[in-house]
């Protein structure tokens, strides 16, 4: 097989990267706050660990697989009102296809915060990192490894596979209003909060592709809103969400609602009470997928699981399955310029 011919096999291979989007997709984006946005970082917790995963497509092709982990807090602080800076690391693995198409990432990002007004914030975010993409050509098959009756993995290939492994620099920003007043408590749940912002990513376009092929990847867009409002003399808590990407041709609007019901108040003066509370929640994501997902709260731990159902133009040979996901989140010190929130 010639060069040419090996670069559009492989050109093929990477089309149902291009089809499912260039950048990680996750379907509860506020439990990967450093990916949604950097300006999150160390907004509005002391400190924060995360955790993410998830699996799509296993009932279509070999599985696409993602994988991220974040840790941000702030590293400077005029008091729970005042401004701040803060610091955050997110990394994330991500595979699609027998061809094992991977992506490794490490961003660091850093934010400041000022307050702009009385129960208001405004927070601006830089991020900067590496990417590493390669393709794991181990599982690929090709003609010359046919023996005149079957398929013999023995046979070398005759291919060579210089450029399918490199290294780009990667770089964005961001912008992020906050709000928020009220008391989230079994007796007074008049808490009212706001976070709507800008994120800007890839703004140095990366290259993307293989074995000399120019392939840009393109900045992407995102203009995130999400709030929660908690109904008097209830223990209930409404967390709408909204999102709107664009990324070259591509774009995407997802958007849907949690209801959080509290079960339990942390006491204020010891550590034998933890608060504790579950939410349903109902999404949709245009073109794609209706997503359920669920979150409960034990003190500073929480935990979320969601499903993609599938509605695409997939669906006949998905049979409506999408993607299985899974959040964890862990604030070590509760201490934060906003009302403690698991969504």
């Amino acid at each position: 097989m010639n060069n040419k011919l090996f670069q559009t096999a492989i050109g093929v291979f990477l089309i149902p990267a291009s089809i499912f989007g260039q950048d990680i997709l996750f379907s509860q984006p506020n439990e990967a706050p450093l990916i949604l946005n950097p300006a999150n970082a160390g907004i509005p917790y002391s400190m924060r660990v995360t955790a993410n995963y998830r699996s799509q497509w296993r009932s279509v092709t070999t599985p696409f697989s993602t994988i991220a982990a974040g840790v941000d807090g702030k590293i400077l602080s005029q008091g729970t009102k005042g401004s701040s800076l803060g610091v955050g690391l997110i990394l994330f693995n991500d595979q699609a296809g027998s061809g094992h198409l991977t992506t490794n990432q490490i961003n660091l990002c850093v934010s400041g915060k000022v307050t702009i007004a009385k129960y208001q914030a405004l927070s601006v975010g830089l991020s900067g990192g590496i990417i590493q993409r390669r393709i794991g050509t181990d599982n690929l098959t090709w003609g010359e490894q046919y023996n005149g009756i079957a398929y013999d993995p023995t046979r070398l290939s005759g291919e060579s596979f210089s450029g399918d492994n490199f290294l780009n620099g990667d770089f964005g920003t961001g912008i992020q209003w906050s709000y928020g007043k009220g008391q989230s408590t079994l007796s007074s749940n008049d808490q009212f909060g706001a976070q709507t912002g800008i994120s800007v990513s890839h703004v140095n376009s990366p290259s993307t592709g293989f074995y000399q092929v120019v392939d840009k990847r393109a900045i992407r867009y995102l203009f995130h809103f999400s709030c929660s409002y908690g109904i008097k003399n209830t223990n209930m808590q409404i967390s709408p969400l909204f999102l709107y990407e664009r990324q070259g041709p591509a774009q995407m609007i997802y958007g849907g609602t949690f209801i959080k019901y509290k079960l339990q108040e942390s006491s204020k003066y010891t550590d034998n009470m933890l608060s504790k509370s579950i939410s349903i929640g109902g999404f949709f994501r245009s073109g794609d997928a209706a997503v359920i997902a669920a979150q409960c709260e034990l003190g500073q731990i929480g935990f979320g699981i969601s499903y993609d159902i599938n509605i695409s133009s997939l669906t006949n040979v998905s049979s409506g399955h999408g993607g299985f996901e899974i959040s964890l989140k862990y604030l070590p010190i509760i201490k934060s310029s906003a009302p403690n929130r698991l969504l």
